[in-house]
């Protein structure tokens, strides 16, 4: 199908603007918006996705919503806005309710349990007093991770080794949130020791998973290797957690991008979006995208047609970005394997002309979040891929952008290691 005569309007939060950008010249127009409206807005915000070839930086969403076809929802969050637009009869590509699997972790935990699904050691704490006390009376060799549900911005998770060793983030936390750290609700994990991680990356549509997809693994935050695979023959353990959750995707009127993430047999975390690393890699790679995407936003599964077996990605950082709007030099030739966050194109009428930058205040405190971004590369062989992505991130250049190229190493010895377990 032919799609230059149809648009498409991507409705993010700033982390996927790639998306969009890889969108240009298959629909006839292409639109993103990302929240921009605060008690007192400034320009940051409203220049992610401005100035981009192709894209139209859409300012008031309820004003041109209804000026495109297909509406795309890469993020988490937005669940209510995807069942809306749907009960108005639009064709929208989202998670629905489906988001709460992500977002709502104890609720998850209690329906994997009810489904069968093997969990870790998991308990449920509410506010910061609670939890010193829960760390100062279950010491354990292996220490705890903790967690949060569904606030994001209060931080990442964290590895609670004991109490002595917690103590002065759980002092800082408590600092800076006053009044709420006494109403977060934390959830503590056992950790999943001595196991490779590894993962689904694909899609779901009304509970169907596609024949084929992507699976692979993720060096943290730091490098992505995924290969492409039948979905019979993607790893039990991987397929179990799939399979398990169909029943519970198709009751959601789930529609959207899908990863996990697995230790041995327990699903860590569920992602109920476009994934970041891995994700950039899949809508790279999958050749009918805009057609997915159409045909899954009413409900339609169309099989993917993958261009290459194997993905690389290197994520790229600067401590500068954490602040400060970053400028990033990119070749013309790796520009269509560069993926940025906040990514804006700006001319500052003379002085430097035309620059990408990344904008860095689409990342709320406590994250101070260096990630800008990353490099992939596809090919039909692991180490082709690996070498291809390690050159263009080299050539991607910033005040301290940097990369760990030794990770993709690290990732394909783990892709060994699996097939040489399940030879």
């Amino acid at each position: 199908m032919n799609f230059k005569d149809k648009s498409v309007l991507v409705i993010d939060r700033g982390l996927f603007v790639s998306l969009a950008e890889r969108l240009v010249g298959e629909f006839g127009k292409v639109g993103y918006y990302t929240p921009w409206e605060t008690l007192f807005p400034d320009a940051s915000a409203l220049a992610v996705g401005d100035g981009l070839p192709g894209i139209i930086r859409v300012k008031y969403l309820e004003r041109d919503y209804l000026d495109y076809d297909l509406i795309v929802f890469p993020y988490v969050y937005d669940g209510w806005m995807v069942e809306d637009y749907r009960r108005r009869g639009l064709r929208v590509w989202g998670s629905g309710p489906g988001n709460e699997l992500e977002l709502l972790r104890w609720k998850t935990i209690e329906r994997f349990k009810e489904l069968g699904l093997p969990t870790q050691q998991s308990f449920k704490v509410r506010g910061i007093n609670a939890l010193r006390k829960f760390l100062q009376e279950n010491e354990t060799e292996n220490g705890w991770y903790v967690k949060f549900s569904q606030l994001r911005g209060l931080g990442e998770t964290w590895h609670a080794q004991n109490y002595a060793q917690s103590v002065s983030y759980l002092d800082a936390f408590q600092a800076k949130n006053g009044p709420i750290a006494y109403t977060v609700t934390f959830i503590i994990e056992t950790p999943v020791e001595d196991a490779d991680e590894i993962g689904y990356d694909g899609f779901n549509i009304d509970g169907q998973f596609p024949s084929s997809s992507m699976y692979g693994w993720e060096v943290k935050d730091k490098a992505y290797l995924g290969e492409v695979s039948s979905y019979d023959s993607l790893p039990e353990n991987v397929r179990r957690v799939n399979d398990g959750l169909s029943p519970v995707l198709k009751q959601f009127q789930y529609r959207n991008f899908f990863s996990t993430e697995l230790r041995d047999d327990i699903c860590i975390d569920r992602t109920c979006r476009h994934a970041t690393p891995g994700g950039e890699v899949l809508s790279a790679n999958i050749e009918n995208l805009p057609e997915i995407l159409w045909f899954g936003g009413e409900g339609k599964l169309i099989q993917p047609r993958f261009k290459h077996k194997y993905g690389a990605q290197l994520m790229l950082r600067s401590e500068w970005a954490e602040d400060h709007a970053l400028l990033v030099e990119i070749p013309d030739g790796v520009r269509p394997f560069t993926a940025l966050y906040g990514h804006c194109r700006i001319d500052d009428d003379g002085s430097i002309g035309i620059a990408d930058y990344v904008i860095p205040q689409i990342i709320p405190e406590p994250w101070k979040m260096d990630t800008i971004g990353s490099v992939i590369a596809l090919a039909d062989d692991p180490q082709e891929a690996i070498n291809t992505c390690k050159e263009r991130a080299e050539m991607v250049k910033g005040f301290k952008v940097e990369c760990d190229a030794d990770a993709l190493d690290k990732a394909l010895e783990e892709l060994n290691s699996a097939r040489t377990q399940s030879a």
